[in-house]
């Protein structure tokens, strides 16, 4: 590898004003990694619980509300909207000024390379995998 990148010289010099004894080849394995799950899917244990769909770290949620679209993203376990934290509900009534269903008004983006979904559409996948509403489908079943 060419070590005279410029990138290699930002890490070097962060390093060193950091004065971090690590390797720069264990510190690239470890931004390798983290980009990995975060790209490519991996199972990871960050995120955001939304009663039964979990939005994994990295997450994109979107609004369009009057020709605008406003963006928030999932940041360990938190939701993040301009700065600060919050829910899907209280974002929704926040950006539209009133009080919306965050269900049919959020459109989700786990990663760049999946389509902008609505919220509803994964929380009604996230319902059909089994061992989700075990117990409401138990009480039916003997109803």
């Amino acid at each position: 590898m060419d070590t005279t990148h410029p990138v290699y010289m930002e890490l070097y010099y962060q390093m060193r004003k950091r004065e971090d004894l690590r390797s720069q080849e264990e510190i690239m394995l470890i931004a390798l990694k983290e980009w990995m799950m975060r790209e490519y899917g991996q199972p990871t244990d960050r995120g955001y619980q939304w009663k039964d769909l979990f939005l994994p770290h990295g997450t994109r949620l979107r609004i369009t509300h009057r020709r605008l679209c406003y963006f928030a993203q999932v940041e360990s376990d938190l939701l993040m909207a301009d700065g600060k934290i919050t829910t899907p509900n209280a974002w929704a009534a926040e950006v539209c000024g009133m009080v919306r269903n965050a269900w049919r008004d959020i459109y989700i983006r786990r990663n760049y390379r999946e389509p902008w979904t609505r919220a509803s559409d994964l929380r009604a996948g996230a319902e059909r995998r089994p061992g989700i509403n075990r117990r409401r489908r138990a009480r039916r079943s003997t109803d």
